[in-house]
């Protein structure tokens, strides 16, 4: 029950990235410009609609989820950052002294 459940979300992950690739194509960008996050939203809400509507107009509703997923962009990334990362130095095992007096 489990293999069926982990198949049944690689099958959900990879239409939603099927779309979001449409969706970019048609905005001339590439598809991780898009944010999966907000664009599986916006499928979940289709495929939440999809019982209302006619067989007719799915491709037209499958198109404008299709537009609605281009507008998901992210923003674009920084080359240079205020605080740039660094590595930190790893604690030492042995305690700080603390004053002259533990010396003796």
């Amino acid at each position: 029950m489990v293999e069926q459940e982990l198949w049944g979300l690689l099958l959900a992950y990879n239409l939603i990235r099927q779309a979001m690739t449409e969706a970019a194509h048609k905005q001339d960008i590439w598809p991780n410009q898009l944010s999966f996050a907000s664009c599986s939203r916006a499928v979940l809400v289709y495929l939440k609609t999809l019982p209302l509507t006619s067989p007719g107009n799915l491709p037209k509703h499958y198109e404008f989820l299709i537009e609605q997923l281009g507008v998901y962009r992210l923003p674009i990334r920084r080359e240079d950052r205020a605080y740039p990362r660094v590595v930190k130095p790893k604690p030492s095992k042995y305690p700080n002294k603390r004053n002259a007096s533990q010396l003796n």
